[in-house]
């Protein structure tokens, strides 16, 4: 890869840049140079014509000294060439100038293979650009981890909302809506999520659904894959036989696969449940939970996620899923099917032990 040609001479006097074709050969110039410093303007005619005869390749240079020479400049001492640019060079620097690490790898490769005489004149270009790249990432690693320290509990909270509603009419009428709000925190070591649930409906002048949820989540980094959490969960759920349920567990949890595309998170530890029956008063025990948290970014407008958990204990084992599809609309909304299930081993008398619900919902991130 050749290194950039130096400008040519412009031919400013005519009133229009010519682009400047070769050198004129030293004999040719020598014999100009002689006729112009003889002073005799016939002279300096005959020998421009010549010159321009023989060598048509080189008449715009003549041009350019015959023109310096009328109007009393001194010559020019040298006229460089301009040949074209370097096809290859041309389309590494515009890799580079893009900012885009892959693109300018995938250039910089085709590159070495279509020019390997350049190849180390390549390689340090590629080296240079990868260790500016790598500064101006610390440096926003750096200021982002001191704008996470510098704020307070309340600052730099992302979430989104939900609404649905639902109405039919005819023999059994029906009326239902549901609404969530869903937060999330993440610092240096610590993150924090906040959820709220809550589903209702009545057909036919009976309530038929309803139930709330509210749940709180942090977890500290242990290792880059590894952390711990603790988790606090209260639900209401009459049609299920309860008027609440407290849940609170804590324990460790592993990033199995941690990538912007996909994420899946495992966890376990041991739990404590206190749950207010409506038929047969309240009942508490030690338990423990297994759960996991599942995240897929199918297309940049589409995205799945998973979330379950299971708590085990003497008298009853209770499952509870919830699978969301999620589809961007415009801007922060985004339209979403989900589907939850509950499942108990053991039920209060007269209850399911499996209860499902799907939702049609508009979600607005924030």
């Amino acid at each position: 890869m050749t290194a950039l040609p130096r400008l040519a001479a412009l031919g400013l006097l005519f009133g229009v840049a010519h682009p400047v074709h070769a050198q004129l050969a030293p004999p040719v110039r020598a014999m100009l140079d002689a006729a112009m410093a003889s002073g005799n303007a016939a002279d300096v005619e005959m020998v421009g014509e010549l010159a321009k005869r023989t060598n048509p390749a080189d008449q715009i240079e003549i041009d350019l000294l015959l023109g310096f020479y009328e109007r009393g400049l001194p010559p020019l001492i040298e006229v460089a060439v301009i040949p074209p640019p370097d096809p290859v060079r041309v389309m590494l620097d515009a890799a580079i100038a893009s900012g885009k690490d892959s693109d300018v790898e995938a250039v910089g490769k085709l590159a070495k293979a279509a020019s390997p005489e350049d190849v180390a004149e390549i390689d340090i270009l590629l080296a240079d650009y990868r260790a500016e790249r790598k500064r101006l990432k610390d440096e926003a690693a750096a200021a982002e981890r001191a704008r996470l320290a510098g704020a307070k509990f309340w600052q730099y909270w992302k979430g989104e909302g939900q609404i649905g509603a639902s109405h039919s009419g005819g023999n059994n009428k029906s009326t239902g809506f549901n609404v969530g709000v869903a937060l999330a925190r993440k610092g240096i070591d610590w993150s924090q999520r906040m959820r709220a649930q809550a589903d209702y409906q009545r057909t036919s002048g009976r309530t038929t659904l309803e139930r709330y949820l509210v749940e709180y989540e942090p977890q500290v980094k242990v290792s880059d894959r590894a952390f711990a959490f603790g988790l606090g969960r209260w639900e209401r759920d009459r049609m299920l036989g309860y008027t609440a349920r407290w849940n609170a567990s804590g324990g460790l949890g592993y990033k199995v696969i941690d990538s912007k595309a996909m994420s899946l998170n495992l966890k376990a530890g041991p739990a404590w449940r206190q749950t207010d029956f409506v038929q047969t008063g309240r009942d508490s025990e030690i338990s423990g939970l297994a759960g996991l948290d599942f995240g897929w970014q199918v297309s940049p407008t589409l995205r799945l996620t998973q979330t379950a958990s299971t708590i085990v204990g003497e008298s009853n084992t209770s499952t509870s899923s919830l699978t969301a599809l999620n589809a961007k609309l415009t801007g922060g909304l985004s339209a979403r099917i989900a589907y939850s299930a509950e499942i108990a081993s053991h039920p209060p008398a007269g209850v399911e032990n499996v209860d499902t619900l799907t939702r049609f919902t508009l979600v607005y991130g924030f």
